[in-house]
């Protein structure tokens, strides 16, 4: 039994031998080949192939925090109306909260720089802006769109007209 691990080791070390030698070998041919690039440490490439550069654009790459700065000032500036006709919603999601009007003018400006913040913010939250039970209507109010809610229940709303409670606030319990 001894006799049969001692030659499996030495078997072991023979072979081990033998092939650092080929790998050796290779590694001082393909050297050889590649010039100061391998001997210096540093990766050799392929005819062809070309070592990796930065990416480089057109204009500086804008940040999230900045690109979503630049659309919430345009959003605001957007708001500007003479007449209710000159409003709609916008609610393309967040940073751009759901009850927001914007003259119908400004939305392509808006549209191009929504593109732009979501190629500057990997991490982007989505969400539906919620419409039930009331209805969203842009107007124009002292010159800039604002949003009102209507309730989609029509009886309730002539309910209250009727018996005055709009608006008012319920009395408070008697004290006993």
């Amino acid at each position: 039994m001894n006799f049969r691990s001692d030659s499996t080791i030495a078997i072991s070390v023979i072979a081990a031998v033998v092939l650092w030698s080929v790998a050796t070998l290779l590694e001082s041919q393909f050297a050889g080949r590649d010039g100061d690039a391998a001997s210096a440490g540093q990766a050799a490439f392929p005819s062809g192939v070309r070592e990796d550069t930065g990416v480089r654009s057109e204009r500086p790459a804008q940040g999230c925090t900045e690109a979503e700065q630049s659309l919430m000032q345009l959003v605001d500036a957007s708001q500007s109306c003479e007449t209710d006709e000159d409003c709609t919603i916008f609610d393309y999601g967040y940073p751009i909260q759901c009850m927001t009007s914007i003259n119908k003018d400004r939305i392509p400006a808006i549209r191009q720089s929504y593109a732009s913040y979501e190629q500057s913010c990997e991490y982007r939250v989505y969400y539906d802006c919620p419409s039930e039970p009331f209805v969203r209507v842009p107007l124009c109010r002292a010159n800039r769109c604002i949003v009102e809610l209507h309730t989609l229940d029509g009886l309730k709303d002539e309910t209250l007209d009727h018996i005055g409670n709009r608006g008012r606030r319920p009395r408070a319990a008697p004290e006993s």
